[in-house]
């Protein structure tokens, strides 16, 4: 009984071979790193994203992604001497859910979106820009107080999912040696 009689083929054997080597070597290209390990040049992306200062903002959901920031990026402080400045402009939208006319639709969904920028504080120039948005939605009921807390719940949820995603577009731009 030959090799061939019992499946084995070496050109079978040399595509499988040469498959997997290119995987091997694609495999290769990737670098994988720890989001908050410190980076090539010996800095910490922790000790970066303290040093980011949020500037006023002047609505309610704004100052809860602005708070989050703050809490989640130095601890609850703003830093004395920040080497960065971010720039917050934040609007939220509410959206009737499911198929039935808008007066008798009993869910609705809160749509939180911030746009951010990070200046340096030394150039001026933008380092960072994006948009982070958060979603979260809410049952409407017969009482005006309970619409109106379950209203601002579902506001607070969307801006902590928003404020989240900033901070972690913060960390790998830090991470990255952007920042």
């Amino acid at each position: 009984m030959s090799s061939h009689d019992r499946g084995f083929s070496f050109v079978g054997f040399g595509r499988k071979l040469a498959i997997g080597v290119a995987a091997l070597l694609a495999l290769s290209a990737c670098t994988v790193q720890p989001l908050y390990a410190p980076t090539l040049s010996g800095a910490s992306a922790v000790s970066a994203l303290g040093q980011i200062a949020i500037d006023p903002v002047d609505t309610r959901v704004a100052q809860e992604i602005r708070n989050k920031l703050i809490f989640s990026l130095s601890g609850g402080s703003e830093p004395t001497a920040p080497a960065f400045r971010m720039r917050l402009l934040v609007s939220s939208a509410e959206s009737a859910l499911g198929v039935a006319p808008v007066e008798a639709a009993p869910a609705y969904s809160i749509t939180v979106s911030a746009t951010f920028e990070v200046k340096t504080v030394a150039t001026g120039e933008i380092v960072l820009r994006g948009t982070s948005r958060g979603t979260a939605s809410f049952d409407r009921v017969s009482q005006i107080y309970a619409n109106t807390r379950a209203r601002l719940d579902a506001e607070n949820r969307a801006a902590a999912l928003a404020a989240d995603d900033i901070r972690i577009r913060l960390a790998s731009a830090a991470a990255k040696g952007t920042l």
